[in-house]
């Protein structure tokens, strides 16, 4: 026979491996449930439609982002006009009585104004003066008129702004600053009277038509015979 377990060693050996289990638990820590998104039941009769997934650059919703993505070309942005000193307009062309030319650029302020000379050109400075419109910066062209200047326009450079005047013909101009109404003021480049559109190709002399050969003199037609004479009629 086999020998008999006291009941109360069986008792005592499964109260501490509980004990023991219940200790294990408690040194855990507690696990949060899975979060469950909410979602939206689909109308009945309808598929389930699958999310659909976000561009590259566009966050959830309607947010957006403006970093380039790959294979984008970045554009540049347009220079900002500089802010202070007086402002010039367009460049401007006249045709004076005399004969000579003159171009200008009108200031809302007087300025300095510094000349350079080279070749093919002439520079003015004006000291402090910028432009308020990109658009100014584009070049006068003259070319179709009696004037020594190909095109004028004007050139931002550094805390000054140039007035470069593009020549085709070497002469000596003549400027002034003229004051103008509340402080403003003008830039006047005057040229000399001359001939200084290119000379025209003179088309070439039609060609004389070929000589014709004369036409034969006509004939003179035969010399007829003399009609006998009539014979007397003796009077009675």
């Amino acid at each position: 026979m086999r020998p008999a377990v006291p009941v109360a060693l069986l008792s005592a050996l499964t109260l501490a491996l509980s004990s023991l289990a219940s200790a294990q638990d408690a040194g855990r820590p507690a696990e949060a449930p899975p979060a469950v998104a909410p979602t939206t039941p689909a109308p009945p009769g309808s598929a389930e439609a699958p999310a659909p997934k976000p561009r590259p650059g566009q966050a959830s919703g309607y947010g957006w982002s403006d970093r380039p993505t790959k294979g984008r070309v970045a554009v540049p942005r347009g220079r900002r006009a500089r802010v202070g000193g007086p402002v010039a307009t367009f460049p401007g062309f006249v045709a004076l009585p005399e004969g000579g030319s003159r171009v200008f650029v009108q200031l809302t302020g007087a300025v300095q104004v510094e000349e350079h000379r080279v070749p093919g050109a002439v520079t003015y400075v004006l000291k402090g003066a910028r432009v308020d419109r990109w658009n100014n910066t584009n070049p006068l062209v003259t070319v179709h008129f009696n004037t020594p200047v190909r095109e004028a326009r004007l050139v931002p450079r550094g805390a000054d702004l140039h007035f470069v005047l593009d020549l085709r013909s070497s002469v000596q101009p003549t400027w002034k600053v003229t004051p103008g109404k509340d402080g403003a003021a003008s830039l006047e480049v005057d040229f000399p009277s001359g001939n200084y559109l290119p000379a025209e190709v003179a088309p070439p002399a039609p060609a004389a038509p070929p000589a014709s050969a004369a036409p034969p003199a006509s004939a003179a037609p035969p010399a007829s015979a003399a009609a006998p004479a009539a014979a007397d009629v003796p009077k009675r």
